[in-house]
């Protein structure tokens, strides 16, 4: 069986849900969890989660890069804080701790930064709260990310999303602690996506999850063709058991059971 831990099946691409899911079924894709951009579309994801049991929700804040434009973390804080009180059992984890350095506003770049560390801490306490996991996006800013989160004295479960790192980053956050788990999406079925494949065969295979972040990034064979969807993650699967020693089905077992673990469903 297969879990896709990271999805946004809840967008408007997709206009028959019902499905989507057959063709999961299909594919051995028993779980789908549902990322949204903020808090009023986090209702949508909801919505779907409450009507059909192969989705999970993730709560989020604020996108990162619309941090630098939120007056009031506070009330931004509350507002989740009562999303997941009222929602609780549909809810596996906080998205997104971010920080992206990437194609930063030149004129805005030390405030952007701030507001990015600002939200991401908020991120850190809010889980704390509630005993939630999280979801780290990493763009440019490998080594801010590791400070924070060495530091953090967090010590439930912490995912690196769509990680396109290298084997010396992934020994550097695997150091952190036990928590540490990495996700692998699309990217790594991309030929000349040497460091990551590398990077496959060197974490522990109880610490790795598998992505689609559909309908983006979707993976060969169907790249340029067609809409990334949530049993597409098959591929990524199947690209991971080739780069491992172990038995196809033993890796399969093992990071299913992984994905139920991280979210303790």
């Amino acid at each position: 069986m297969i879990f896709d831990t990271h999805s946004h099946l809840q967008f408007e691409d997709y206009e028959n849900i019902a499905r989507e899911i057959e063709i999961m079924s299909e594919y051995w894709v028993s779980y789908s969890t549902l990322i949204w951009s903020d808090y009023k579309s986090t209702e949508k994801a909801l919505e779907l989660a409450k009507k059909y049991d192969v989705f999970h929700v993730v709560a989020w804040i604020i996108h990162p890069n619309e941090a630098i434009l939120i007056t009031d973390m506070d009330e931004e804080i509350s507002k989740v804080e009562r999303q997941i009180m009222e929602n609780r059992e549909h809810i596996v984890w906080i998205w997104e701790l971010w920080l992206d350095y990437f194609n930063l506003e030149k004129d805005w770049i030390e405030e952007n930064i701030h507001m990015q560390k600002k939200a991401f801490k908020a991120n850190i306490d809010l889980a704390k709260k509630f005993s939630l996991p999280l979801i780290v996006h990493i763009r440019d800013a490998w080594e801010d990310s590791y400070e924070m989160l060495s530091s953090s004295g967090f010590t439930w479960n912490i995912v690196i999303h769509c990680f396109t790192g290298n084997p010396e980053i992934v020994k550097r956050f695997l150091w952190i602690g036990k928590n540490i788990y990495i996700w692998f999406s699309w990217i790594v079925t991309f030929k000349n996506a040497k460091d990551i494949q590398n990077s496959v065969s060197m974490v522990p295979l109880d610490r790795i999850l598998v992505e689609t972040d559909a309908p983006f990034l979707t993976p060969e064979p169907f790249r340029g063709k067609k809409m990334n969807t949530s049993w597409y993650v098959k591929f990524v699967l199947d690209k991971i058991k080739e780069l491992r020693d172990e038995a196809p089905e033993t890796v399969e077992d093992m990071i299913f059971e992984n994905s139920k673990r991280f979210y303790r469903v």
